[in-house]
């Protein structure tokens, strides 16, 4: 184990530790890929690089590192030949705006440039029976043909233009511009793995219209077609999901699912190419939430039938046996994660795993059908382990790094809502707090705000505080996930209601433990946590010391309908909703100090909420610089999240030194390089 102190107490190496953040199994199970992220020489990015990882017989037989870019790599698949695919920024002499799409092959060499184009390569999917290749990029809408797309995109680059035209909604999403490009589907066939020099020809399949959105494109088995889930403005604003399928040969493109009101989405094909996984999503208002449902659409037929009968939350990563039966996937699951087993025919779902972890990168080790992903938790960041469905064991995998030992204890407990409903926190407790030394208390409240405290965060992690003394809660209230709809609903069409009840619920019952001490708190939140913790200033005058508010709704009747996901906020957070929760509304009710933090990149929580809210905070205080109590963290390049390690440290700094001050009375120093 690596030493606590030199990580959560020391946030330079908090920031500078490196972790696993992609796993990725080869079609014949004998390469097992992670992908590592840490700082580069300078100190100022992240970047990655892919390792190999010890997976059984004819792998490696301990972790080994396989690129070396000084910008890093990202890993997009692999050949049927275990060859791996990435893309990298690489000094090659040629034209720089174009990304590269490199080769490295299994049996050794050099990674070599196999393709390039100017809006790059996403949503690589290989076909497990001929090889043929299908991916995702962006061409110009009037281009006449691949050499004029081309030329678009150099002479936009050389001449600095950035002006897009847009014809509908939306035009941006979370932190980058939509256009001018529209992304297309591509295909290839599979490279002659006797030509060293062979390059991948890509034929573009699909030319779907500006106010049509390609995404999760899956080629099948045979290679014949490519389904996706197409995206269509049908009026105004609105848009719904359909998921279509894609003749590789002609281009035609069908429709399988699609309904008036209704979101489909492609979720997962069956290696046997018999059936496609699907999601079902109804059009949200105030008075129907947000509710996925799954079923097994065949395809010979069309027939389409519900599944996943005894489970009611979403679905995250799959994976489907060869013959189609079982369909394996992770989920979140009572504040933790899982990995479950849907019987395909039967329409059971049965959880396989146990304990606190929580799961992603799932993949089927079709050799001897184990599941290998990355596992983490509240208490230990992602690590590679294998699963054995039929035994339950879980066993780890090496990998080019340790978890670092946190400097606490991790412990649950519940209470009971209003209406009877369990509601249950994780709570992170310094290791010498007790009824002799109580820690403070802060409160951190979870975004989404569809979402759950139940894995690892390097944004928002608990430890740094605890690290310095303080107990932090990380509570699961009404609209959180893996709770069952029930949960979804209860907070649904009152945002400030059920869920701030709960959360000041099991804020009250931590404050009574022993070991807290309940004259010194302070609440913080991101994103959805930011909405509350805003609210929260509003409507409890001084119970918390301090508030910090992230990426935060401020005004809901302007957020509404300048996010980037405006067709749903503005359906969920109707007049009504906005007259009853809009905690703009209760500006003149904020007694504690508030740290305001936004980034000027965030088009989910646009900028003009944290400007609003620090405007209307000052303009309510009434005081001068001097007296104000309030401070405003500002990050010019930043966007909903805070992602470089520079700034990511002088969150962290900013944050515990304003918690400091005001939970602890102590003058704790703000980051120097602020000014």
């Amino acid at each position: 184990m690596t030493d606590s102190n030199s990580i959560f107490h020391d946030l330079t190496a908090f920031v500078a530790e490196p972790r696993l953040t992609g796993l990725a199994l080869s079609p014949k199970g004998d390469r097992l890929i992670a992908v590592r992220s840490e700082l580069n020489k300078k100190n100022n990015a992240y970047v990655s690089a892919l390792w190999e990882l010890p997976n059984g017989e004819g792998s490696v037989t301990k972790p080994r590192r396989l690129t070396r870019g000084l910008e890093g790599e990202a890993l997009a698949g692999f050949t049927n030949e275990g060859d791996i695919l990435f893309t990298a920024k690489r000094e090659t002499g040629e034209d720089d705006s174009e990304q590269r799409l490199f080769l490295l092959p299994n049996g050794g060499g050099e990674a070599r440039v196999v393709a390039k184009r100017h809006a790059g390569f996403g949503g690589l999917s290989i076909a497990r029976e001929s090889g043929r290749i299908a991916l995702v990029s962006g061409v110009h809408p009037h281009a006449k043909d691949a050499e004029d797309d081309a030329r678009i995109a150099k002479e936009r680059e050389e001449k600095k233009f950035t002006g897009i035209l847009h014809t509908g909604h939306p035009v941006r999403a979370w932190d980058h511009d939509l256009g001018p490009t529209v992304n297309q589907i591509f295909v290839a066939e599979p490279l002659d793995a006797e030509d060293g020099e062979a390059q991948l020809h890509l034929r573009q399949l699909t030319h779907f219209a500006p106010h049509e959105r390609v995404s999760g494109a899956q080629i099948s088995s045979d290679g014949s077609s490519v389904y996706a889930t197409l995206t269509r403005t049908v009026r105004g604003t609105e848009a719904f999901g359909t998921v279509i399928k894609i003749d590789v040969e002609t281009g035609k493109v069908t429709t399988l699912a699609e309904e008036e009101g209704v979101h489909h989405m492609l979720e997962a094909v069956s290696p046997a190419g018999d059936y496609l996984l699907l999601a079902r999503e109804e059009a949200v208002s105030r008075t129907v939430p947000l509710k996925l449902t799954y079923s097994i659409y065949r395809l010979e037929t069309g027939e389409c039938t519900t599944t996943a009968t005894n489970f009611s939350d979403w679905i995250g990563y799959t994976a489907i046996t060869p013959c189609g039966k079982s369909l394996y996937f992770t989920a979140d699951h009572e504040g933790r994660g899982g990995i479950f087993r849907l019987d395909v025919e039967e329409g059971t779902v049965e959880l396989l795993t146990e304990g606190k972890f929580h799961y992603t990168d799932l993949a089927l080790d079709e050799r001897d059908g184990t599941l290998v992903g990355l596992q983490d938790a509240i208490d230990q960041p992602p690590l590679p382990v294998r699963l054995d469905p039929e035994t339950r064991d879980v066993s780890s995998i090496d990998a080019p790094l340790e978890a670092p030992e946190v400097p606490g204890a991790l412990t649950e407990f519940s209470i009971e809502a209003e209406d009877g409903t369990p509601v249950r926190s994780w709570l992170c407790l310094p290791k010498d707090a007790s009824a002799e030394n109580p820690a403070p208390l802060l409160l951190w409240i979870h975004g989404g705000p569809f979402g759950s405290w139940n894995s690892w965060s390097w944004r928002w992690n608990p430890w740094t505080a605890v690290a310095r003394g303080y107990a932090v809660l990380l509570p699961d209230p009404a609209i959180s996930t893996g709770y069952g709809q029930q949960m979804i609903d209860r907070g649904w069409d009152q945002l400030g209601g059920s869920p701030f009840d709960d959360i000041m619920r099991a804020t009250k019952a931590a404050l009574e433990r022993p070991e807290i001490d309940e004259t010194k708190k302070a609440a913080l939140g991101g994103s959805y946590g930011g909405y509350m913790a805003n609210w929260v200033a509003g409507h409890t005058g001084d119970f918390f010391d301090c508030i910090v508010t992230h990426a935060s709704l401020w005004n809901i009747d302007q957020f509404r309908h300048t996010t980037d996901a405006a067709q749903h906020w503005g359906a969920h957070l109707d007049d009504t909703h906005v007259a009853e929760y809009n905690p703009a509304d209760s500006i003149d009710r904020i007694v504690s100090p508030m740290l305001v933090i936004h980034g000027d990149k965030d088009y989910r929580v646009p900028i003009g909420e944290g400007l609003r809210l620090w405007f209307e905070l000052l303009s309510a205080s009434g005081k001068s610089p001097e007296e104000n109590p309030h401070r405003f963290l500002y990050f010019p390049n930043e966007n909903h999240w805070v992602l470089t390690p520079n700034n990511a440290f002088t969150w962290y700094s900013t944050v515990l030194a304003f918690v400091d001050r005001h939970v602890k009375g102590v003058e704790a120093e703000y980051p120097e390089l602020l000014g």
